[in-house]
């Protein structure tokens, strides 16, 4: 059976909303063999529809991890951060280097430059990371968030 649905997904038989019906079928009964052709399909027949399903979950993902992280530290309440633009989307995401980045920036009135925090994923398969600019120039990255706050906080140091 999975072997005609494959065979039909290949020939272009389905429109959007079968193929999504498919892909949710297929993951919630565990057919691995029917996911990818409809995940595939999908990708070429609609990217819009692809992207609803697949892409902003993870950067929904990946916002609400540095938002957190943000709140949690009380990164968003400094009253002397020269950048006030908050939490936005990284360069390399609104350039399609990274499928989903997001980022803040903490000057102080007596620096010159910026140390920032993003979280990123690379791509639909990869762990998110953390990368950490300092503004003495050095940038790290690192998998652990811990690790990240860690180089955030001494990025901060005044």
């Amino acid at each position: 059976m999975s072997d005609k649905i494959v065979e039909n997904i290949k020939a272009g038989k389905y429109d959007r909303h079968e193929l999504e019906n498919l892909y949710a079928n297929a993951e919630r009964l565990g057919r691995s063999e029917v996911q990818l052709p409809a995940k595939e399909a999908l990708k070429e027949l609609n990217s819009r529809a692809y992207a609803k399903l697949f892409v902003k979950p993870i950067r929904d993902k990946v916002q609400k991890l540095i938002a957190d992280i943000v709140e949690t530290e009380g990164w968003a309440k400094w009253e002397d951060n020269t950048v006030v633009n908050g939490i936005r989307a990284g360069a390399p995401m609104t350039n399609g280097q990274e499928l989903a980045e997001y980022c803040f920036s903490y000057r102080h009135p007596n620096w010159k430059t910026t140390s920032s925090f993003a979280v990123f994923q690379h791509d639909e398969e990869s762990d998110v990371q953390y990368k950490v600019k300092s503004r003495k120039g050095g940038q790290s990255l690192v998998s652990s968030k811990e690790e990240a706050m860690s180089l955030f906080r001494t990025a901060i140091e005044v």
